[in-house]
């Protein structure tokens, strides 16, 4: 497999012919395929940073600086080096190793001001399994703070520092540098008053930061959902309504919202689950009773909608559909705009935007209101 997947041009067909389920064809062609669905759990996941982000770290100039995925497939016995830990130059075994923290996270500079939140568990972890597989050896892990915000997080970092032996420098790495074939690391160490700091690594990984997948923000807007800044789905409401999105029927899962460790993706996925569960338990669909309307009350042709579709741009919920009146020969008159009661939540935007004042909330028409308005003055 490991032989395939490196050198395999796809021409020989061999494998196509011995596969004993049929999952191979290399004449398929893509097509199109259309379902009918009643509801969407997004599941994109997230990427990492691309290193030429901090060419001050020599990533790619030098070949035993990796990242952390790198290190972990190291790590591995069905790696390349079935478990071992040997570095990639010369494929010695590394006496000192240096783990940098938040290669590309919480740096305003790169752009990603956020916390990538799994690099320093799964940081002690790779420190953990070197310490275990290369006795004997020195690991240090720079760290700005150590973020263990979950079940026995704390006490698997304190592990690593009190039982395994991994030196933790609080401090940024801000250069590394090769010179007589080791790998200089030059950071400081705040708490001892941001005293300089240099390692002679054999050595360096970097947990590089978690970023939306490519293509997030396109896909947000096909599928009409909020996104934030930094390109990850935003959900409808991060306390009450952590899995749902402002469009009806689409849910969240993982870290598409947001870089999560696996047992908050878990149960992130269990929570839509049992929503999309509930959703098709249910015979009828339950909508909020106070959405928007469209002035329909003479025939279509007459409607006061003018078709400037205003409220479609500026509805946050997608609610705001196209509707063609047709004559009794099936020509169409005109397009006016139709809100669609699954989707509309009632928050009353397009009847702000409406120019020609065809929409209201149902139940508090201008003519409603003002006939309450009089009942109370005249009472």
């Amino acid at each position: 497999k490991e032989h395939c997947t490196h050198y395999c041009n796809g021409k020989c067909g061999v494998c196509e012919k011995l596969c004993p389920t049929g999952a191979i064809r290399f004449g398929q062609e893509d097509r199109i395929i259309t379902e009918e669905v009643g509801a969407i759990v997004v599941t994109t996941g997230f990427n990492v940073l691309n290193t030429d982000f901090f060419p001050e770290y020599g990533y790619g100039k030098y070949k035993d600086v990796i990242t952390g995925l790198q290190f972990e497939r190291l790590a591995s016995a069905s790696g390349p080096t079935f478990g071992e830990i040997r570095r990639p130059s010369d494929g010695q075994i590394p006496q000192k190793i240096v783990f940098v923290a938040c290669a590309g996270s919480r740096d305003p500079a790169k752009g990603i001001p956020y916390c990538s939140k799994i690099c320093c568990m799964y940081t002690a972890k790779h420190a953990m399994l070197y310490q275990h597989k290369v006795h004997g050896g020195e690991s240090y892990v720079f760290y700005m703070d150590i973020r263990a915000g979950g079940k026995n997080y704390e006490e698997f970092v304190r592990r690593a520092i009190e039982e395994d032996g991994v030196n933790y420098v609080r401090g940024r790495v801000a250069r590394i540098y090769e010179k007589n074939g080791k790998l200089i690391v030059k950071g400081v160490d705040t708490l001892l008053g941001a005293s300089p700091v240099e390692i002679e690594a054999d050595m360096v990984v970097l947990a590089t930061a978690g970023v939306a997948n490519k293509g997030a923000e396109e896909l947000a807007q096909k599928m009409h959902i909020s996104y934030d800044p930094y390109q990850f789905f935003a959900e409808s409401h991060p306390k009450l309504k952590p899995v749902e999105t402002n469009t009806a029927g689409i849910y969240l899962a993982g870290a598409c919202q947001a870089p999560k460790d696996i047992p908050e993706t878990v149960g992130m996925a269990s929570g839509a689950a049992v929503k999309v569960a509930g959703l098709f338990s249910q015979a009828n669909l339950v909508r909020e009773p106070l959405i928007a309307v469209v002035n329909r009350t003479a025939p279509p042709l007459f409607s006061t909608c003018v078709g400037c579709f205003t409220c479609q741009t500026a509805c946050p919920y997608q609610a705001i559909e196209r509707e063609e009146i047709k004559d009794r020969n099936g020509n169409v008159i005109k397009t006016v705009a139709k809100v669609n009661p699954g989707l509309c939540q009632g928050c009353g935007t397009c009847v702000a935007f409406c120019r020609s004042k065809s929409i209201d909330i149902q139940g508090y028409s201008n003519e409603q209101v003002y006939a309450e308005v009089m009942a109370l003055l005249n009472h």
